[in-house]
Protein backbone atom coordinates (compact mmCIF):
# COMPACT_ATOMS: atom_id res chain seq x y z
CA UNK A 1 0.00 0.00 0.00
CA UNK A 2 2.80 2.42 0.67
CA UNK A 3 4.34 1.50 -2.64
CA UNK A 4 1.22 2.71 -4.21
CA UNK A 5 1.26 5.65 -2.10
CA UNK A 6 4.90 6.76 -3.28
CA UNK A 7 4.08 6.78 -6.70
CA UNK A 8 0.95 8.75 -6.85
CA UNK A 9 3.15 11.81 -6.82
CA UNK A 10 5.73 10.48 -9.11
CA UNK A 11 2.69 9.68 -11.55
CA UNK A 12 1.58 12.98 -11.51
CA UNK A 13 4.62 14.93 -12.08
CA UNK A 14 5.04 12.11 -15.26
CA UNK A 15 1.75 13.27 -16.33
CA UNK A 16 2.38 17.01 -15.57
CA UNK A 17 5.75 17.44 -17.46
CA UNK A 18 4.52 14.59 -20.64
CA UNK A 19 0.62 16.22 -20.60
CA UNK A 20 2.49 19.65 -20.99
CA UNK A 21 5.25 18.91 -23.85
CA UNK A 22 2.35 17.09 -25.42
CA UNK A 23 -0.13 19.79 -25.30
CA UNK A 24 2.76 22.09 -26.11
CA UNK A 25 3.45 19.72 -29.84
CA UNK A 26 -0.85 19.79 -30.10
CA UNK A 27 -1.71 23.66 -30.11
CA UNK A 28 -1.34 26.10 -32.48
CA UNK A 29 1.58 28.35 -31.67
CA UNK A 30 0.35 31.85 -31.23
CA UNK A 31 2.16 34.14 -33.59
CA UNK A 32 1.96 37.22 -31.68
CA UNK A 33 1.33 38.43 -27.99
CA UNK A 34 -0.74 41.27 -27.05
CA UNK A 35 -0.11 41.03 -23.69
CA UNK A 36 3.65 42.12 -24.26
CA UNK A 37 2.90 43.54 -27.66
CA UNK A 38 5.42 41.75 -29.61
CA UNK A 39 6.04 38.63 -32.02
CA UNK A 40 6.66 35.17 -30.43
CA UNK A 41 9.75 32.73 -31.68
CA UNK A 42 8.25 30.65 -34.18
CA UNK A 43 9.49 26.79 -34.66
CA UNK A 44 12.90 26.68 -36.00
CA UNK A 45 13.69 24.88 -39.17
CA UNK A 46 15.74 21.80 -38.20
CA UNK A 47 19.21 21.39 -40.70
CA UNK A 48 22.63 19.51 -39.53
CA UNK A 49 24.38 22.87 -40.17
CA UNK A 50 21.82 24.52 -37.22
CA UNK A 51 22.45 21.36 -35.11
CA UNK A 52 26.01 21.39 -35.32
CA UNK A 53 26.37 25.06 -34.68
CA UNK A 54 24.27 25.21 -31.68
CA UNK A 55 22.03 27.67 -33.17
CA UNK A 56 18.87 25.15 -33.09
CA UNK A 57 18.81 24.29 -30.03
CA UNK A 58 19.50 27.59 -28.73
CA UNK A 59 16.60 28.91 -31.29
CA UNK A 60 14.56 25.42 -30.22
CA UNK A 61 14.79 27.07 -26.46
CA UNK A 62 13.47 30.03 -27.36
CA UNK A 63 10.49 28.75 -29.13
CA UNK A 64 9.82 26.56 -26.21
CA UNK A 65 9.86 29.50 -23.49
CA UNK A 66 7.32 31.71 -26.00
CA UNK A 67 5.16 28.82 -27.29
CA UNK A 68 4.76 27.02 -24.01
CA UNK A 69 0.88 26.50 -22.78
CA UNK A 70 -0.47 29.37 -20.85
CA UNK A 71 2.79 30.72 -20.90
CA UNK A 72 1.16 34.35 -19.04
CA UNK A 73 -0.49 32.34 -16.66
CA UNK A 74 2.82 30.94 -15.50
CA UNK A 75 4.61 33.98 -15.73
CA UNK A 76 1.59 35.87 -13.51
CA UNK A 77 1.76 32.72 -10.85
CA UNK A 78 5.47 33.04 -10.39
CA UNK A 79 5.58 36.98 -9.54
CA UNK A 80 2.58 36.31 -7.41
CA UNK A 81 4.89 34.01 -4.93
CA UNK A 82 7.63 36.11 -5.74
CA UNK A 83 6.18 38.66 -4.32
CA UNK A 84 3.59 36.70 -1.14
CA UNK A 85 7.66 35.66 -0.31
CA UNK A 86 8.36 39.35 0.05
CA UNK A 87 10.73 39.72 -3.01
CA UNK A 88 10.65 43.37 -4.20
CA UNK A 89 12.32 42.51 -7.79
CA UNK A 90 11.34 40.67 -10.25
CA UNK A 91 12.28 40.43 -14.31
CA UNK A 92 14.03 44.21 -13.77
CA UNK A 93 10.99 45.53 -12.33
CA UNK A 94 10.44 47.23 -8.84
CA UNK A 95 7.53 45.79 -6.73
CA UNK A 96 6.93 49.41 -5.59
CA UNK A 97 4.79 51.31 -2.87
CA UNK A 98 0.51 52.16 -4.04
CA UNK A 99 0.65 49.39 -6.46
CA UNK A 100 3.62 51.20 -8.65
CA UNK A 101 5.85 48.86 -10.98
CA UNK A 102 8.59 50.74 -11.98
CA UNK A 103 11.54 49.28 -13.90
CA UNK A 104 14.75 49.29 -12.81
CA UNK A 105 17.34 50.65 -15.63
CA UNK A 106 20.97 49.65 -14.95
CA UNK A 107 23.73 52.00 -14.82
CA UNK A 108 25.19 49.75 -18.09
CA UNK A 109 22.22 51.43 -19.68
CA UNK A 110 24.00 55.28 -19.67
CA UNK A 111 27.76 53.82 -19.52
CA UNK A 112 27.81 52.64 -22.84
CA UNK A 113 29.77 54.20 -26.04
CA UNK A 114 26.48 54.10 -27.47
CA UNK A 115 25.00 56.60 -24.53
CA UNK A 116 27.77 59.06 -24.96
CA UNK A 117 27.78 58.66 -28.76
CA UNK A 118 24.18 59.84 -28.37
CA UNK A 119 25.27 62.61 -26.33
CA UNK A 120 28.03 63.78 -29.31
CA UNK A 121 25.21 63.65 -31.97
CA UNK A 122 22.90 65.87 -30.21
CA UNK A 123 25.12 68.29 -29.39
CA UNK A 124 25.89 68.20 -32.99
CA UNK A 125 22.77 68.43 -34.05
CA UNK A 126 21.43 71.73 -31.19
CA UNK A 127 24.70 73.43 -32.52
CA UNK A 128 23.82 73.25 -36.41
CA UNK A 129 19.91 74.02 -35.83
CA UNK A 130 20.95 76.89 -33.13
CA UNK A 131 23.21 78.43 -35.62
CA UNK A 132 20.46 78.01 -38.37
CA UNK A 133 17.03 79.03 -36.62
CA UNK A 134 18.88 80.80 -33.43
CA UNK A 135 19.75 79.72 -30.38
CA UNK A 136 16.16 80.89 -28.56
CA UNK A 137 14.33 78.52 -30.97
CA UNK A 138 15.82 75.01 -30.25
CA UNK A 139 15.05 72.89 -26.89
CA UNK A 140 15.90 69.70 -25.67
CA UNK A 141 13.93 67.35 -22.78
CA UNK A 142 15.27 64.59 -21.45
CA UNK A 143 12.31 62.68 -19.05
CA UNK A 144 14.21 61.03 -16.08
CA UNK A 145 12.24 57.50 -15.73
CA UNK A 146 10.29 56.54 -12.62
CA UNK A 147 12.41 55.56 -10.67
CA UNK A 148 15.14 58.68 -10.91
CA UNK A 149 11.85 60.79 -9.56
CA UNK A 150 9.31 58.57 -7.27
CA UNK A 151 12.28 57.34 -5.42
CA UNK A 152 9.77 57.09 -2.08
CA UNK A 153 7.78 54.74 -3.53
CA UNK A 154 10.75 52.03 -4.11
CA UNK A 155 11.33 49.17 -1.90
CA UNK A 156 14.21 50.32 1.01
CA UNK A 157 17.42 50.05 0.39
CA UNK A 158 16.89 49.23 -3.62
CA UNK A 159 20.11 49.57 -5.44
CA UNK A 160 18.86 52.67 -7.80
CA UNK A 161 21.20 54.02 -10.63
CA UNK A 162 20.93 58.00 -10.52
CA UNK A 163 20.15 59.21 -14.09
CA UNK A 164 21.18 62.95 -12.93
CA UNK A 165 24.86 62.90 -14.17
CA UNK A 166 23.87 61.23 -17.09
CA UNK A 167 21.18 64.49 -17.46
CA UNK A 168 23.86 66.82 -16.41
CA UNK A 169 26.64 65.62 -18.82
CA UNK A 170 23.83 66.09 -22.04
CA UNK A 171 22.94 69.79 -20.73
CA UNK A 172 26.81 70.45 -20.36
CA UNK A 173 27.11 69.20 -23.91
CA UNK A 174 24.41 71.19 -25.37
CA UNK A 175 24.20 74.35 -23.36
CA UNK A 176 21.91 75.10 -20.17
CA UNK A 177 20.32 77.77 -22.64
CA UNK A 178 19.12 74.89 -24.88
CA UNK A 179 18.25 72.10 -22.01
CA UNK A 180 14.89 72.15 -19.73
CA UNK A 181 15.62 70.43 -16.08
CA UNK A 182 13.00 67.97 -16.96
CA UNK A 183 14.33 66.57 -13.42
CA UNK A 184 13.58 69.33 -11.33
CA UNK A 185 9.86 69.99 -13.10
CA UNK A 186 8.37 66.55 -13.04
CA UNK A 187 10.03 66.22 -9.18
CA UNK A 188 8.20 69.49 -7.89
CA UNK A 189 5.11 67.63 -8.86
CA UNK A 190 6.18 64.18 -7.36
CA UNK A 191 2.81 63.23 -5.65
CA UNK A 192 0.68 63.69 -7.83
CA UNK A 193 -0.12 61.16 -10.81
CA UNK A 194 2.53 62.35 -13.24
CA UNK A 195 3.88 58.42 -14.23
CA UNK A 196 1.85 55.62 -14.66
CA UNK A 197 1.46 52.57 -12.34
CA UNK A 198 1.86 49.81 -15.11
CA UNK A 199 3.94 51.10 -17.83
CA UNK A 200 7.32 53.14 -18.17
CA UNK A 201 5.46 56.18 -19.60
CA UNK A 202 5.29 59.12 -18.08
CA UNK A 203 1.11 60.34 -18.00
CA UNK A 204 -0.18 63.61 -19.95
CA UNK A 205 -0.69 65.95 -16.05
CA UNK A 206 3.60 64.65 -16.32
CA UNK A 207 3.54 65.98 -19.71
CA UNK A 208 1.74 68.97 -19.10
CA UNK A 209 4.03 70.05 -16.77
CA UNK A 210 6.56 69.54 -18.84
CA UNK A 211 5.00 71.34 -21.46
CA UNK A 212 4.11 74.48 -19.01
CA UNK A 213 7.90 74.72 -18.45
CA UNK A 214 9.14 74.59 -22.08
CA UNK A 215 6.31 76.99 -23.31
CA UNK A 216 7.87 79.55 -20.56
CA UNK A 217 11.45 79.01 -22.16
CA UNK A 218 10.20 79.89 -25.44
CA UNK A 219 8.41 83.01 -24.14
CA UNK A 220 4.43 81.44 -24.94
CA UNK A 221 1.61 81.99 -22.04
CA UNK A 222 0.85 78.33 -21.63
CA UNK A 223 -2.62 77.09 -21.53
CA UNK A 224 -3.92 78.03 -18.17
CA UNK A 225 -4.69 74.11 -17.65
CA UNK A 226 -4.35 70.95 -18.40
CA UNK A 227 -7.71 70.05 -19.38
CA UNK A 228 -7.42 66.64 -18.62
CA UNK A 229 -10.50 64.09 -19.79
CA UNK A 230 -10.52 60.60 -18.86
CA UNK A 231 -10.73 58.01 -21.57
CA UNK A 232 -9.49 54.77 -19.88
CA UNK A 233 -9.89 53.16 -16.64
CA UNK A 234 -8.68 49.45 -17.33
CA UNK A 235 -4.45 50.41 -19.06
CA UNK A 236 -2.42 47.93 -18.46
CA UNK A 237 1.09 49.22 -19.85
CA UNK A 238 4.77 47.57 -20.72
CA UNK A 239 5.84 46.80 -16.78
CA UNK A 240 2.64 45.54 -15.91
CA UNK A 241 3.06 43.19 -19.61
CA UNK A 242 6.55 41.81 -18.05
CA UNK A 243 4.85 40.35 -15.00
CA UNK A 244 1.03 39.54 -16.01
CA UNK A 245 -0.87 40.20 -13.28
CA UNK A 246 1.04 42.22 -10.53
CA UNK A 247 -0.04 46.40 -10.05
CA UNK A 248 -3.31 48.19 -10.20
CA UNK A 249 -4.91 49.43 -14.05
CA UNK A 250 -4.28 52.92 -14.80
CA UNK A 251 -6.20 55.60 -16.10
CA UNK A 252 -5.37 57.71 -19.20
CA UNK A 253 -5.74 60.83 -19.67
CA UNK A 254 -6.36 63.24 -23.24
CA UNK A 255 -5.59 67.22 -23.40
CA UNK A 256 -9.41 67.73 -24.08
CA UNK A 257 -8.82 70.55 -26.69
CA UNK A 258 -11.45 71.38 -29.74
CA UNK A 259 -8.60 72.22 -31.93
CA UNK A 260 -9.07 70.95 -35.56
CA UNK A 261 -5.91 69.31 -37.03
CA UNK A 262 -5.40 66.95 -39.73
CA UNK A 263 -2.50 63.97 -39.06
CA UNK A 264 -0.75 63.46 -42.56
CA UNK A 265 1.31 59.98 -41.53
CA UNK A 266 4.53 59.35 -43.44
CA UNK A 267 3.57 61.69 -46.02
CA UNK A 268 0.27 59.68 -47.36
CA UNK A 269 -2.51 58.55 -44.71
CA UNK A 270 -4.76 61.26 -43.31
CA UNK A 271 -6.38 61.52 -40.19
CA UNK A 272 -8.69 63.85 -38.52
CA UNK A 273 -7.59 64.65 -34.76
CA UNK A 274 -4.68 64.46 -32.46
CA UNK A 275 -6.06 60.94 -30.86
CA UNK A 276 -6.77 57.50 -32.41
CA UNK A 277 -9.82 56.34 -30.59
CA UNK A 278 -9.84 52.26 -31.96
CA UNK A 279 -6.38 52.02 -30.25
CA UNK A 280 -8.57 52.16 -27.01
CA UNK A 281 -9.95 48.92 -27.38
CA UNK A 282 -6.57 47.29 -27.90
CA UNK A 283 -4.14 46.27 -25.71
CA UNK A 284 -1.65 48.85 -26.83
CA UNK A 285 -3.84 52.02 -25.74
CA UNK A 286 -0.98 54.72 -25.54
CA UNK A 287 -1.19 54.29 -28.92
CA UNK A 288 -4.21 56.51 -28.82
CA UNK A 289 -1.73 59.36 -29.16
CA UNK A 290 -1.14 60.59 -32.27
CA UNK A 291 -1.93 56.79 -33.40
CA UNK A 292 1.44 55.74 -32.00
CA UNK A 293 4.71 55.67 -33.91
CA UNK A 294 5.31 57.11 -37.42
CA UNK A 295 8.44 57.83 -39.16
CA UNK A 296 6.66 61.60 -39.76
CA UNK A 297 3.87 62.93 -38.91
CA UNK A 298 2.69 66.26 -40.14
CA UNK A 299 -0.36 68.33 -38.32
CA UNK A 300 -1.67 71.02 -39.80
CA UNK A 301 -4.83 72.95 -38.37
CA UNK A 302 -8.12 72.56 -39.63
CA UNK A 303 -8.85 76.05 -39.90
CA UNK A 304 -5.22 76.42 -42.29
CA UNK A 305 -6.20 78.66 -45.25
CA UNK A 306 -5.17 76.98 -49.05
CA UNK A 307 -2.09 78.19 -49.84
CA UNK A 308 -0.99 79.54 -46.90
CA UNK A 309 2.24 79.57 -45.91
CA UNK A 310 3.03 78.51 -42.22
CA UNK A 311 5.01 81.35 -40.24
CA UNK A 312 5.98 79.25 -37.19
CA UNK A 313 6.96 75.41 -38.04
CA UNK A 314 7.51 73.27 -34.79
CA UNK A 315 9.86 70.08 -35.67
CA UNK A 316 9.56 67.43 -32.68
CA UNK A 317 12.59 65.05 -32.63
CA UNK A 318 10.89 62.28 -30.02
CA UNK A 319 10.29 58.58 -29.27
CA UNK A 320 6.39 58.19 -28.13
CA UNK A 321 7.13 60.20 -24.46
CA UNK A 322 6.70 62.85 -26.64
CA UNK A 323 3.06 61.37 -28.29
CA UNK A 324 0.94 63.31 -24.95
CA UNK A 325 2.54 66.38 -25.24
CA UNK A 326 2.22 67.55 -28.74
CA UNK A 327 -1.22 68.35 -28.27
CA UNK A 328 -0.53 70.93 -26.39
CA UNK A 329 2.35 72.50 -27.75
CA UNK A 330 0.60 72.42 -31.14
CA UNK A 331 -1.73 75.45 -30.27
CA UNK A 332 1.25 77.88 -30.94
CA UNK A 333 2.30 76.85 -34.30
CA UNK A 334 0.42 76.99 -37.91
CA UNK A 335 2.20 73.22 -38.30
CA UNK A 336 3.82 71.24 -35.98
CA UNK A 337 6.23 67.80 -37.30
CA UNK A 338 7.05 64.62 -35.80
CA UNK A 339 9.71 62.94 -36.62
CA UNK A 340 10.76 59.54 -35.04
CA UNK A 341 14.45 58.44 -36.16
CA UNK A 342 13.44 54.99 -35.07
CA UNK A 343 11.51 54.50 -38.50
CA UNK A 344 12.44 58.01 -40.36
CA UNK A 345 13.55 56.78 -44.15
CA UNK A 346 15.11 60.39 -45.07
CA UNK A 347 17.46 62.69 -43.77
CA UNK A 348 16.18 65.09 -40.63
CA UNK A 349 17.82 68.12 -42.54
CA UNK A 350 15.66 67.48 -45.43
CA UNK A 351 12.61 67.58 -43.28
CA UNK A 352 13.55 70.72 -42.22
CA UNK A 353 14.17 72.27 -45.34
CA UNK A 354 11.09 70.67 -46.96
CA UNK A 355 8.55 72.13 -44.07
CA UNK A 356 10.32 75.20 -43.61
CA UNK A 357 10.75 74.63 -39.70
CA UNK A 358 11.33 77.61 -37.31
CA UNK A 359 11.65 75.79 -33.97
CA UNK A 360 13.21 72.24 -32.82
CA UNK A 361 12.31 70.12 -29.64
CA UNK A 362 14.22 67.12 -28.75
CA UNK A 363 12.43 64.91 -26.50
CA UNK A 364 12.71 61.65 -25.74
CA UNK A 365 12.84 59.36 -22.48
CA UNK A 366 16.86 59.45 -21.50
CA UNK A 367 16.97 55.94 -21.25
CA UNK A 368 15.84 55.46 -24.51
CA UNK A 369 18.00 58.23 -25.87
CA UNK A 370 20.88 56.50 -24.17
CA UNK A 371 20.54 53.37 -25.52
CA UNK A 372 18.88 53.90 -29.07
CA UNK A 373 21.05 52.99 -31.95
CA UNK A 374 18.98 55.43 -34.35
CA UNK A 375 20.12 58.67 -32.72
CA UNK A 376 22.85 60.17 -35.21
CA UNK A 377 20.49 60.67 -37.32
CA UNK A 378 19.63 63.50 -35.81
CA UNK A 379 22.99 65.13 -37.00
CA UNK A 380 22.05 64.26 -40.57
Amino acid sequence: MKKKTVWIPVAMFLALIYGGMLWGFMKPDRQYSDTENRFLTARPEFSLKALFDGSFTKDYEKYITDQFPVRDEWIGLKTGVEALLGKTETKGVWLAREGYLIVNYPASDFETKRAQDNIRFLAEAVKDYSERLGQEHVRVMLVPSASQILTDLLPAFCPRYDQSGYLKAVEEAVGPESCIDMEEVLAAHKEEYIYYRTDHHWTTLGAFYAYEAWAESMGFTPVADSCLKVVSQDFLGTTWSRLHGMGRADEISVYDTDMEVTRIRNLTEREEGFYNWEALKTRDQYAVFLGGNDGIVELEPGDKESGQDPERVLLVVKDSFANCLIPYAAGHYDRVVVADLRYLNMSLKAVAEKYGVTDLLVLYHAQAFATEATVFKIAR
